[in-house]
């Protein structure tokens, strides 16, 4: 499987000063790409010095469009990796319509504005948690069907939605990667790794609020590289829709027991009594390895190892 080279290609990030975009940004540095970050919030200390950043307010056509023409440009052959958002349920149902306007309203705006500039390739990260529940077992597949049952996987669909017209009318080369649970170094908090974690750290049995749901969890250097591998495949005119997971589930109380292995603390129960149990949502990574040739290579005791040492040094 051919993919580009990214040193020297353009490469625009909005959301830069998030946990993926921090990290999307750090990988692509050390690839050598030329890369524009755009966020609202200050660069940060360590920002690399071949990195160009720009403050300014994604939510208004004049900042969209003075953010974009900075750096390399919306070029044909520039990638635009699209991460601004609210990125927690919880902070999408405390501000329901601040999540719409910022979640749906702004990823239309600022692919129009794409579009409009002569941008063609957008990578767009969506989430796992559009899908409806299964309940035969099996890891959910591209075509499975999806519900909005909160406002953050409302949002999301709506972006979707709304990006995947917008490509088909003109011609935008779109990538939606649906995103498994992404825990690591740097991760929001209330991710439920995190939850697990910081309980763990105060010397506490790590107990979960849903021990029973099965989860599929991506460290996020693997995430990384996925959509760098999907951003790298031959531009195509429409949208594709790509689950980018393990494709293996692991109970929470599985995940929170790894930690308190970790930590020296004692581990909480797990068995089929436990809130959540019954729940799964395992992706299938089928079409992602015939598109790229690849699956996310970190097992989960590994990647929780690793964000364990991140947060305690």
């Amino acid at each position: 499987m051919k993919h580009l080279n990214w040193a020297e290609r353009p490469v625009i990030i909005t959301g830069a000063a998030g946990f993926l975009g921090r990290h999307l940004l750090r990988a692509l540095d050390k690839a050598g790409a030329r890369v524009l970050a755009l966020d609202q919030a200050a660069p940060p200390a360590d920002l690399p010095a071949k990195v160009e950043w720009r403050q300014v307010d994604l939510m208004t056509a004049q900042g969209m469009a003075e953010g974009l023409a900075h750096g390399p440009g919306p070029t044909p052959e520039t990638t635009l990796f699209h991460f601004a958002a609210l990125s927690m349920p919880f902070e999408c149902a405390r501000e329901p319509e601040r999540a719409r306007a910022l979640n749906a309203g702004m990823a239309l705006a600022l692919g129009r504005a794409w579009r409009d500039l002569g941008g063609r390739r957008l990578l767009f990260a969506s989430s796992a948690l559009v899908y409806a529940s299964v309940s035969d077992g099996r890891d959910i597949i591209e075509d499975d069907p999806v519900l909005g049952r909160n406002p953050y996987t409302e949002a999301k669909l709506a972006a979707e939605q709304g990006l995947a017209s917008l490509a088909a009318e003109s011609g935008l080369a779109l990538q939606i990667a649906r995103l498994s649970n992404v825990y690591g170094p740097g991760a929001h908090d209330g991710t439920v790794v995190l939850e697990a974690m910081d309980m763990a750290q105060a010397g506490q049995t790590p107990v979960m609020r849903r021990p029973g749901e099965e989860l599929d969890f991506l460290y996020v250097d693997d995430a990384i590289q996925g959509m760098l591998r999907l951003a790298s495949l031959e531009p195509v005119p429409g949208c594709r829709f790509t689950n980018l997971a393990t494709a293996r589930g692991y109970r929470v109380a599985q995940m929170a027991a790894m930690i308190s292995r970790l930590a020296g603390v004692e581990p909480p129960p797990d068995d089929d009594t436990q809130t959540g149990h019954g729940y799964r949502l395992v992706l299938s990574n089928q079409r992602l390895r015939q598109l790229t040739g690849w699956a996310p290579q970190t097992g989960l005791p590994q990647g929780l190892e690793l964000t364990w040492r991140a947060s305690n040094i």
